[in-house]
């Protein structure tokens, strides 16, 4: 098979350009664009000395979890923090037969913030989540767990936004 010169300009050209924008694409990964994490401990302002939770144990534990991180940090500002979950489950719609169709899990973060002066605030976390029943109820129990233990862990990087701002 014999390729004309014309054909092989062509794909000359075409192999060219192709490794330009394979290089540009490197330089862009390899220089990046000044993207820095949030929650990176670099810029910490803030240290929680103690958190108390009350209500719901297996979202406390995630959010425990995820406030430990600044936990006992050298810094000016200290605070104590109560937290208080709750979980509130119910139906948004249902079908003609009176089923439920669709549910709304709604988890509700009351955090109570003091620093070393005993200045105090009060802040309510909030987040909800609406999804489909499911003939499959272990896959719904499933399903329910795991969107409430990302609705907290929502709640707990605002908490750490919040701190971060106050």
């Amino acid at each position: 098979m014999l390729f004309c010169k014309k054909q092989v300009n062509q794909y000359c050209y075409l192999m060219n350009k192709i490794n330009i924008i394979k290089l540009l694409l490197i330089l862009v990964f390899i220089t990046s664009c000044g993207y820095t994490p949030i929650f990176t401990n670099k810029n910490i302002s803030f240290s929680i000395v103690e958190v108390e939770t009350t209500g719901n144990e297996k979202l406390n534990k995630v959010l425990i979890n995820n406030l430990n991180i600044y936990k006992n940090l050298n810094s000016e500002k200290k605070y104590y923090l109560k937290i208080n979950t709750k979980v509130e489950k119910k139906i948004t719609s249902k079908d003609s037969k009176g089923n439920p169709k669709t549910f709304e899990i709604k988890v509700i973060t009351k955090t109570y913030i003091e620093d070393e002066n005993n200045n105090s605030k009060e802040k309510i976390f909030i987040k909800s989540i609406n999804y489909n029943n499911d003939d499959n109820k272990f896959e719904l129990k499933k399903y329910e767990n795991q969107s409430t233990k990302a609705l907290v862990e929502k709640i707990s990087e605002e908490v750490i936004i919040y701190l971060q701002t106050k």
